[in-house]
């Protein structure tokens, strides 16, 4: 395995580690910034689907099973905040969440090829 896919990968499992930390863990409130918090669900995806892009060995472009994970992981998260008395669930995070995917979606042969 090539050294850089290492890496990639190892930085997309930090990134899944890290949002469901974030996801899961008690929100104290503290982003007073108007939609920081869908801000922070958008880049978080994005920057899921450019590693999980970097650590496959073909595109996530051309695979619905990779997309279809992201997509049932932006779900899952949001399902179980429903079940957390702490945290909600919110639908515009969701949709949030998929614009990230699909930003990358659309501009991911422009990143990977200038890569």
């Amino acid at each position: 395995i090539p050294k850089m896919l290492i890496v990639y990968r190892a930085i997309f499992f930090a990134l899944l580690i890290f949002s469901c930390f974030a996801a899961f863990s008690p929100s104290d409130g503290s982003f007073k910034l108007p939609f920081i918090d869908k801000v922070f669900h958008f880049l978080l995806f994005f920057l899921l689907s450019l590693f999980l892009d970097l650590s496959s060995k073909s595109s996530i472009v051309n695979s619905k099973s990779l997309i279809l994970f992201l997509v049932f992981y932006a779900l899952l998260i949001e399902v179980v905040q429903s079940f957390l008395v702490y945290r909600s669930a919110e639908v515009n995070d969701f949709i949030f969440d998929l614009l990230g995917i699909l930003v990358y979606l659309m501009f991911a042969p422009k990143i990977i090829k200038n890569e």
